[in-house]
C-alpha cells in the first residue's frame, strides 16, 4: 500500500538459526515497502536475542521479554511496539512463507485484514505433513461449528491487518495462551464486521529445530479454551 509502513512481528523462542535466515527473506520479499521487522524473543537460551543484535540491521528491532512470557503475549508486545500502519504476524520457523507477504499487504487496500488459509482450496498434495494438515482441518471444522465462524482457517496465525482495525479489539480478551489467541482474534474481528480476505497458503517446512511436538496436550488445551470462550461470548 502506498505510503503505508509495514511492521512484521515475529514471536520467537529458541529460533536463532531460523530467524537468521527468515529475517533477510522477509526483507527481500517486501523490499518495495517501507517496513521494519520486530522480533520478540522470550529470553531464548539459544541466544536468539544476541544473534539479532549482532546482525546490526537497521530494519530489525529485537525486543527481549524476560518476565510474563508466552507466545500470545509476545505477539501483543510486538503489536504494541509496532510503528507501522500495517501489522503482519508470522511464525519464526518458516511455517509461514514470506512469498505471500506482497499479496497480503496489497489487498489491504480493499480489506481490513488478510489471512493465509491452508484450507481455502485444500491442496493436500502440496503440504509436506499430511497428518498434521488433516488433524488441523478437522479441528478447524470444530472451531467453525462452535463459534459459528465463516473463516476456513482459525489456527494458522498468518495475517496482515490495518493497525487501526486491530486496535478496535480488546487485547486483554485475546492475547493469552498459545495459538488459541488467533481464533479469539478472528471471532472479534467478525463480530465487528471487519472485512477479511482469505488467501490460499501452503504450510511451510521448518529448516531447524523440532518445533512443538506435544500435539495431544495442545488439542486438549485448545478445546478447553474454545469451549470456555464460547460460554463467555455466545
Amino acid at each position: 500500500m502506498e505510503n503505508k509502513k509495514v511492521s512484521v512481528i515475529l514471536p520467537a523462542y529458541n529460533e536463532k538459526d531460523s530467524i537468521l535466515m527468515l529475517v533477510p527473506a522477509i526483507h527481500e520479499a517486501i523490499a518495495g515497502y517501507d517496513h521494519d521487522i520486530l522480533v520478540v524473543d522470550d529470553n531464548s537460551p539459544d541466544g536468539t536475542y544476541k544473534a539479532l543484535l549482532d546482525l546490526n540491521l537497521s530494519y530489525v528491532k529485537a525486543i527481549l521479554r524476560e518476565t510474563d512470557r508466552g507466545f500470545a503475549k509476545s505477539i501483543r508486545c510486538g503489536i504494541e511496539n509496532a510503528s507501522g500502519d500495517i501489522i503482519v504476524v508470522m511464525d519464526s520457523d518458516f511455517n509461514h512463507l514470506p512469498k505471500y507477504l506482497p499479496i497480503m499487504i496489497d489487498n489491504l487496500k480493499y480489506y481490513d485484514c488478510v489471512i493465509g488459509s491452508r484450507f481455502l482450496y485444500f491442496p493436500l498434495e502440496k503440504h509436506y505433513n499430511l497428518f498434521r494438515i488433516i488433524s488441523s482441518w478437522m479441528f478447524n471444522l470444530f472451531i467453525r461449528f462452535t463459534l459459528l465462524s465463516g473463516i476456513t482457517e482459525n489456527l494458522f496465525g498468518y495475517f496482515a491487518i490495518k493497525k487501526e482495525v486491530i486496535y478496535k479489539c480488546d487485547f486483554n480478551k485475546i492475547f493469552f495462551g498459545f495459538g488459541d489467541y488467533y481464533m479469539r482474534l478472528l471471532y472479534f474481528l467478525q463480530k465487528k464486521n471487519c472485512s477479511i480476505l482469505q488467501i490460499p497458503a501452503i504450510f511451510g517446512q521448518r529448516n531447524f529445530g523440532v518445533g512443538n511436538k506435544n500435539l495431544i496436550p495442545r488439542v486438549f488445551r485448545y478445546t478447553k479454551e474454545l469451549l470456555l470462550f464460547r460460554i463467555r461470548n455466545l
